[in-house]
């Protein structure tokens, strides 16, 4: 059945919204003081539903086939920072955050048996800082905007989506 706020210890203003599930930070294993600070999607080739989550201390993949059995399904460790942004091009994740770091490439690959795994990262500015990311799966292109005063910066992830290729600037 549904879970509501009151058993979970938690409750929200809402309005036609059942809470079905709740993940604590404590449950991520998020450092006191730390936070959350943004979610994206990704549904495997097998149907199966996964919330991507940014946490202060990393990324966290949850599988949400089930939205009221949330299962943690593993972290990748990344820079501190209060800010992070995620994005999903193929079977890839790519994390960023005002910590630094560039973009970490994730392997989503085998993420239905309980595994992501971190392939690298692409680090090529002076300041590593990030605020922003946003994909067009379309054309293949990853738009990296701001952090430590930098502007954009364009990715091309069709040729090696595991390591992507600069091939622009714009400040």
């Amino acid at each position: 059945g549904n879970l509501s706020d009151t058993q979970m210890g938690v409750t929200f203003p809402s309005s036609n919204v059942t809470l079905l599930s709740w993940i604590s930070l404590t449950d991520f294993g998020v450092p006191g003081g730390g936070n959350g600070n943004s979610c994206f999607g990704y549904t495997s080739p097998s149907g199966r539903e996964y919330a991507i989550m940014g946490l202060s201390n990393g990324t966290a993949f949850v599988e949400v086939t089930q939205p009221g059995n949330p299962v943690i399904v593993d972290q990748i460790a990344g820079p501190s920072s209060l800010w992070r942004d995620m994005r999903v091009y193929q079977n890839y994740c790519y994390a960023i955050s005002e910590g630094g770091g560039g973009i970490q490439v994730m392997n989503l690959a085998n993420i239905d048996a309980g595994s992501v795994t971190l392939v690298g990262a692409v680090d090529d500015d002076a300041t590593s800082a990030t605020h922003t990311l946003a994909i067009n799966t379309d054309s293949g292109y990853l738009y990296r905007a701001g952090g430590g005063s930098n502007g954009l910066r364009v990715y091309n992830l069709n040729a090696n989506p595991a390591v992507p290729a600069r091939v622009g600037t714009y400040s």
